[in-house]
């Protein structure tokens, strides 16, 4: 009885534990490029003809992104993009980090911290996006109100153009940086006690190891946050939408929403589907070269360990 037991198991074939991953992902892979392949195939084929509900569909090649390279508007909103995207990246980084270490360093009630700054995580772009448009309104917003108590003028944040971007900035600022802030205090928690321990006995002072120490080591978390806080970045929309509407005139109309405004407002649906590419395009270059930045950090970081 045994013998024949231990021929039928011996007949089972044995799936190499290397192959094991992918049989169990290539399910969800498969159903995923199914539900990608057709709308991608499809907004390609888009963009490469002329479609505007107002002709005839007519095949152009790639004379949409011809069009693109050469249009001021693109260029203008690829410009409001990155003036948007380096401010927001840079303050997130500088000011979650200094609240990353204040919490970690300094605050007795930690957990209390860490769900306060959590909150503005849990709002969605589009209600932080209408309430601040309410909070910075001219006529009856609080934040006028309270500029009047105190002596200064009413401004029209969201409707002057040299006012809007800066408003913009900071109130996405205002709930991204929690998103840094979380990161970075987990970063630091398991950071080891040891290194700073032995720079403080060596006379280090306190910048000297965050300089030489902490930051190096919290190098590929950065990199992490980088490569996220860039993609949302490059695409916003929603809270340009709700907050400013791309205004005034095109002061804060990044890439995406002057996407959106060719393809559903102007109905240049072909020149949309081109742009939202080279938008792709864009995204990818980046995120393939912070990955490989953050694949080297970590080759690194085992090779400093042995």
């Amino acid at each position: 009885m045994q013998s024949a037991q231990s021929r039928v198991v011996s007949r089972i074939p044995l799936i190499p534990d290397k192959w094991l991953p992918y049989i169990f992902i290539g399910p969800a892979l498969i159903a995923l490029a199914a539900i990608m392949a057709y709308p991608m195939a499809y907004s390609f084929w888009l963009s490469l003809h002329r479609y505007d509900l107002l002709s005839p569909e007519k095949y152009i090649g790639l004379r949409n992104y011809r069009r693109i390279w050469v249009d001021d508007q693109v260029r203008n909103s690829l410009k409001v993009t990155l003036t948007f995207a380096i401010p927001v990246m840079t303050i997130n980084l500088v000011l979650g980090f200094a609240l990353a270490l204040l919490i970690h360093h300094k605050a007795r009630a930690k957990a209390l911290w860490r769900m306060i700054f959590s909150l503005p995580i849990l709002l969605t772009p589009v209600v932080i996006g209408l309430n601040w448009r309410v909070l910075l309104n001219y006529d009856f917003g609080i934040i006028n109100y309270y500029l009047t108590q105190v002596g200064f003028d009413r401004q029209l944040f969201i409707s002057d153009a040299g006012q809007a971007m800066p408003a913009l900035i900071l109130v996405d600022s205002w709930q991204t940086t929690s998103f840094v802030i979380l990161v970075l205090v987990a970063g630091l928690a398991a950071l080891p006690e040891d290194l700073f321990e032995a720079a403080r006995v060596d006379g280090a002072s306190i910048m000297q190891q965050i300089w030489s120490i902490t930051i190096p080591l919290l190098k590929p978390l950065f990199l992490v946050i980088i490569l996220f806080r860039s993609f949302e970045l490059l695409r916003v929309f929603d809270i340009v939408w709700t907050l400013t509407r791309g205004g005034p005139g095109r002061a804060t109309e990044t890439f995406s929403f002057h996407i959106y405004a060719r393809t559903f407002q102007s109905w240049q649906l072909g020149y949309g589907a081109g742009m939202s590419y080279v938008l792709f395009f864009i995204s990818a270059a980046v995120s393939i070269v912070l990955i490989k930045l953050i694949g080297t950090g970590s080759e690194q970081d085992a090779g400093g360990g042995r």
